[in-house]
């Protein structure tokens, strides 16, 4: 060997080396920079807002009217709603798990369908059925003995009290996810020890179940008191008449006029962020060490739950109260002539479904909303795939960049749409990215919104699927990128398509920050609902409302149909 072929081959190892090692770490950071630049660069420019001029923001939150009714109302909702949540979300969970078997796999994916229901339309639903005066149910209470005479009520949905129920219901849906998934995972050994010891069912759930289950009951809770923290639709909808405002409204209302005090919002929102973010990094602290609460075991032979057809009763009414009545209400108001609290099946006309389907305003409203789902969609897929592969503990990646990631992952669910979209709307709308007005800002907006979501739906896919396939091809001789497309894809198909279906389910229903970043020529069916609503125009409403479920219905089953039969239980 010649010295010069020596030398070569030490240039190529070298060069190979540099190929494996350093430029992994390029394109990693390319994406830590790129994600860090759509998720932190809003924020900061706004929040830099709050401290210009010496804070006076802050002193002019301090004269906004009922400014101090409006926060305590925030975190009341927030607290409130969260709680109620969770205990729905659990009794449903243990309803679930204690099914007939004849009616179980129904039963367990019932509580999942108010999902399908976007927020906007549900809370005009129960407006149609609670309103004090025509709401259809208080109507119908009214005929009973001892509530005969009311003119209004029983129930005021236009109240605290029932946008906190409102909320909680809209929210239990995802405890139960969440906690449902738990139960499943769960094996039942220590049950079984228990039973033979001679404890009562209540108390196996009590000593036992609940204990093992805390792990999810606490990352339940701190989302849905995210959500509830940064809750807009409901007390938008059910408070601007009676003026029951939240910080995530007061927001908004800035929006409404020119020019925007974004030093103002970037005050208003300065609470909701610092308690998001506190939440998000405090929730771990109650699991302590979370071994202890793993049960290694194969799947058990017993069944210990005992059945009940209460069981499936309880998910009936909730499914009925949730899902069932708004509906109907919003179909009977959107095929009668008006609003008017009379339940007359004569006068039932399509001329609303016509007028809206042939106003091309609205149509183009509609299409927007699909098309930029859909488009942000093929975005957060392989950008979420890659931020969640990156979060792997066998992913070579520097320590640095992944907890970069890990936080850029997170942000966006600690911080509320309204907060987010409100930041998006600051830093879009001047130079040196002037995007405002266009579509371009609706799929950026939805991006960021969603990437947290896409990446920790992934990531949990990834950690089931296990990485002993992918080793085990590199092994055989296979690259990084032959085993990723050949093996790893394929496995994770149907997490990816169930990760789609929730990702289509929420941006399709997305509400806040869609009216936040809104223009006069990019509207969304959310946006231009609320306008319709802002009109007087009921039925219009309600038509739009069913018009939102039965796209996102068509949207969950394509999904589902790419990643196979049983893709949605895949994240079960």
């Amino acid at each position: 060997m010649t010295a010069a072929s020596a030398q070569g081959r030490a240039w190529w190892g070298a060069g190979g080396l540099v190929r494996r090692t350093v430029a992994p770490q390029v394109g990693w950071t390319v994406i830590a920079i790129a994600v860090g630049f759509l998720v932190l660069w809003p924020i900061l420019q706004l929040q830099s807002r709050a401290f210009v001029d010496g804070g006076a923001a802050f002193l002019r939150m301090m004269e906004v009217q009922r400014i101090g009714a409006t926060i305590r109302t925030t975190f009341i909702l927030a607290v409130l709603s969260s709680v109620l949540a969770v205990v729905i979300g659990t009794l449903l969970a243990w309803c679930a798990s204690m099914l007939p078997q004849r009616v179980r796999r129904m039963g367990e994916l019932a509580p999942l369908l108010p999902l399908v229901v976007p927020a906007v339309a549900a809370v005009t639903g129960w407006i149609f059925l609670l309103s004090p005066k025509v709401g259809y149910l208080n109507l119908v209470l009214r005929t009973l003995p001892g509530l005969r005479g009311m003119e209004e009520g029983p129930f005021n949905i236009y109240s605290v009290t029932w946008i906190i129920i409102i909320t909680g219901l809209l929210l239990s849906s995802f405890v139960y996810v969440f906690v449902f998934t738990g139960l499943k995972n769960m094996g039942q050994e220590l049950e079984a020890a228990a039973a033979a010891c001679g404890a009562s069912p209540l108390m196996r759930f009590f000593t036992i179940t609940l204990p093992l289950l805390r792990p999810s009951i606490i990352f339940a809770s701190g989302v849905v008191f995210l959500l509830g923290l940064g809750q807009f639709t409901a007390p938008l909808l059910l408070g601007r008449t009676t003026r029951i405002d939240v910080l995530t409204t007061e927001m908004f209302y800035l929006t409404e006029r020119y020019p925007i005090d974004f030093g103002l919002g970037a005050a208003l929102g300065l609470p909701i962020l610092v308690l998001g973010l506190c939440v998000v990094l405090a929730q771990k602290l109650p699991l302590g060490e979370q071994r202890r609460f793993v049960v290694v075991s194969a799947r058990s032979k017993y069944d210990m739950r005992q059945t009940s057809w209460w069981a499936a009763v309880v998910i009936g009414l909730y499914l009925v109260i949730t899902t069932v009545l708004p509906l109907l209400a919003l179909l009977y108001v959107s095929l009668s002539p008006f609003w008017t609290g009379s339940l007359e099946m004569t006068d039932l006309t399509l001329r609303h479904w016509k007028s809206v389907l042939n106003n091309p305003g609205l149509v183009t409203a509609i299409w927007t909303s699909v098309k930029v789902s859909v488009i942000a969609i093929a975005i957060l897929i392989p950008l979420g795939f890659a931020m969640a592969f990156a979060l792997l503990q066998s992913t070579r990646i520097a320590p640095p960049l992944r907890m970069a990631i890990d936080l850029f992952a997170t942000l966006p669910i600690a911080v509320p749409a309204s907060l987010m979209g409100f930041g998006l709307l600051f830093v879009y709308s001047q130079p040196p990215i002037q995007i405002y007005g266009t579509t371009a800002v609706l799929m950026v907006t939805y991006v960021t919104l969603m990437l947290g979501h896409s990446t920790r739906l992934q990531f949990t896919t990834l950690v089931g699927t296990g990485q002993e396939f992918l080793e085990a091809s590199r092994a055989c001789g296979a690259g990084p990128l032959r085993s990723l497309v050949q093996v790893l894809l394929p496995m994770c198909r149907k997490g990816i398509a169930a990760t789609a279906a929730l990702t289509f389910v929420l941006l399709f229903h997305e509400f806040s920050a869609s009216l936040m970043v809104r223009s006069a020529r990019t509207q969304v069916i959310g946006s231009v609902m609320y306008d319709v609503w802002a009109g007087g125009v009921y039925s219009e409403v309600a038509v739009l409302a069913l018009i939102m479920v039965a796209v996102t219905i068509v949207g969950v089953v394509v999904a589902g149909s790419l990643g196979g039969s049983d893709s949605l239980q895949k994240k079960d």
